[in-house]
C-alpha cells in the first residue's frame, strides 16, 4: 500500500545512504519508530505525541514532534516531556517490521527537515487542490503533534484513526482532512487506536 513510488524511492534511498555513510547506524532497536505520549498539553487538557527518532530516551534528538512552537523538530526527551508525566510507548495495531520502523524514522526526519508550521485545528493541513492522490511532506502547510504520528504511520499503510472511507490522513481529500480535525481525534484518543508497547 505504498504511495507515490518516486517519493517512496527517494525516502528509501535517504535511509540507505544514512546507513552506508554513518557506520554507527544499526538496524532499528529500542523504541525507534514508535509513538510516545505525555500529558500536560494545553494547560493539562490534552496529551502530547511524538515519534521516537532514536532508540532510547537518553539518545540525542530522541524524538520528532511538533511542540506547538516553530516547526516540526527533532528534540531531546527532556524537552518533549517538559516536566509532565510520560503516558507510554505505542505502535500500530499491526506490528511493523524493522524495515518499516526505519522508514518511520526517516519520514519523521523528513517532516522536521521540511519546516512545517503548527496548526491546532487539523492533524495535517494542506491545500486540497494539490495535484495527485497523496499528500507529500512538502505539500503540508501545517500540522499538530498527533498529525506527525498519524501521517508517518498511515503513509506506510498502518491505519491509526478514522472511518473506513477517511482513515488515511495522507490521501488528498477535503472531507478526509476535515475528518482528522478538532477534537474528533486527539493524542490521547489516538493512543487508544494503537497498541501499547510493554
Amino acid at each position: 500500500m505504498k504511495k507515490n513510488k518516486k517519493y517512496y524511492v527517494i525516502v528509501l534511498l535517504g535511509v540507505l545512504l544514512t546507513v552506508f555513510i554513518n557506520k554507527n547506524v544499526d538496524a532499528v532497536s529500542g523504541n525507534q519508530g514508535y509513538a510516545v505520549y505525555r500529558d500536560g498539553a494545553f494547560g493539562g487538557l490534552f496529551w502530547h505525541a511524538a515519534i521516537m527518532n532514536n532508540p532510547y530516551s537518553t539518545s540525542v534528538d530522541a524524538v520528532v514532534h511538533h511542540s506547538g512552537k516553530g516547526y516540526v523538530q527533532r528534540d531531546s526527551w527532556t524537552k518533549f516531556i517538559d516536566g509532565n508525566s510520560f503516558k507510554g510507548t505505542y505502535r500500530p495495531k499491526s506490528t511493523p517490521s524493522s524495515a518499516d520502523r526505519d522508514l518511520f524514522v526517516a519520514m519523521g526526519r523528513k517532516l522536521a527537515d521540511d519546516q512545517i508550521s503548527y496548526n491546532a485545528a487539523y492533524e495535517v493541513y494542506y491545500n486540497t487542490s494539490t495535484s495527485g492522490s497523496w499528500v507529500n511532506t512538502n505539500e503540508i502547510t501545517s500540522m499538530r503533534c498527533d498529525g506527525v504520528v498519524e501521517y508517518i504511520y498511515e503513509w506506510y499503510g498502518y491505519r491509526v484513526y478514522g472511518s473506513d472511507t477517511y482513515w488515511d490522513v495522507t490521501k488528498v481529500s477535503f472531507w478526509g482532512r476535515d475528518h482528522h480535525s478538532g477534537t474528533a481525534v486527539t493524542p490521547e484518543k489516538q493512543a487508544s487506536y494503537l497498541t501499547k508497547v510493554p
